[in-house]
């Protein structure tokens, strides 16, 4: 009976001391997946808005506030650079046409710039849709403390083309790229600052790969969620 015993208790260790080698070998080749560093988190955001390319809402309807009905289409294009450690220069160059009874029709093409530093925003992304059928979305990003964005906004012309005509929608705008600014560059006057923003992003999918990448470059930076 004792040496039955013996035999039992020394096949348990043999089984235990081979097992506890694959155990740790197991445990040793389960690797962590680490979420992306801020450079690799900064250069999805720029790739992104890269691939969106310019941008069309398509024609939409809309009710001014005096009643009239609109038809409205608007083109975008977004441009970011990084400026390290964690800071974002975001060009948007936009073009409103708007129609009134097929008759009347104006345009506005500007450009905006906005900087910011991702530490002094909150991770609280919105999203919304630039209207009920637009092919249009818009990420919006806010301060967690009073204004932190300082935006310049510089109206577009066509180079060699009477602003007047352009305006009145007698020129239409094909290509953001081919504007040029109507008056000096918009960075030599005073920059405004903003507690809040919205950017034009080309489809849902991006919208929402972007709400994510801003959440996790802010926290990163140390952006913390407003006091109230």
């Amino acid at each position: 009976m004792g040496k039955w015993h013996a035999r039992r208790v020394a096949a348990c260790i043999c089984i235990l001391v081979t097992t506890l080698p694959t155990a740790r070998a197991i445990s040793n080749d389960t690797s962590v997946v680490e979420a992306p560093s801020q450079e690799e988190t900064l250069t999805f955001i720029k790739g992104t808005w890269d691939v969106c390319a310019t941008m069309q809402s398509g024609w939409q309807r809309m009710l001014a506030k005096d009643g009239s009905l609109w038809q409205v289409n608007r083109m975008a294009k977004v441009n970011v650079a990084i400026i390290p450690p964690s800071s974002l220069s975001i060009v948007t160059r936009l073009n409103e046409r708007r129609k009134l009874s097929g008759v009347f029709e104006i345009q506005a093409p500007e450009e905006r710039i906005q900087e910011f530093d991702l530490s002094a925003l909150s991770p609280n992304i919105s999203r919304q849709r630039d209207g009920e059928d637009t092919n249009l979305y818009e990420i919006g990003l806010r301060c967690a403390h009073a204004a932190c964005i300082t935006e310049w906004v510089a109206p577009l012309a066509l180079r060699g083309k009477p602003l007047h005509d352009l305006r009145t929608g007698k020129l239409a705008v094909t290509n953001l790229d081919e504007l040029v600014y109507a008056d000096q560059l918009p960075t030599k006057s005073p920059g405004e600052k903003k507690g809040e923003i919205s950017i034009p992003v080309c489809d849902r999918t991006s919208l929402e790969s972007l709400s994510k990448a801003f959440q996790h470059a802010i926290i990163n930076s140390g952006g913390k969620k407003p006091l109230f």
